[in-house]
């Protein structure tokens, strides 16, 4: 039983781990796109068509994003059901 605990301990730091890197991650992206949301307002010698292709290459980047974490949330909750019945690390038995 002690391994399935450790497991399950690096499986929650995983979990953690990759909840934190996603969430810096889009935190990273929010800023960016606003800081050039605000440029490309400013920026009059950016042509229309540049524009849209910025605006698509957002909206492409969040649905990747998004597409990310449903995947890795899928996976956790399938991961997650291997541990059913193995107690967290100071629970007692």
């Amino acid at each position: 039983m002690d391994q399935m605990r450790m497991t399950k301990q690096m499986f929650d730091l995983q979990k953690a781990t990759f909840d934190s890197m996603l969430g810096g991650m889009l935190m990273f992206w929010e800023q960016t796109e606003r800081m050039l949301n605000s440029f490309m307002d400013q920026a009059v010698w950016v042509p229309d068509e540049g524009k849209r292709a910025f605006n698509q290459w957002i909206r492409t980047n969040k649905k990747g994003c998004e597409d990310l974490r449903n995947v890795m949330a899928d996976g956790f909750k399938k991961m997650e059901g291997c541990f059913v019945g193995v107690q967290r690390p100071g629970q007692s038995e």
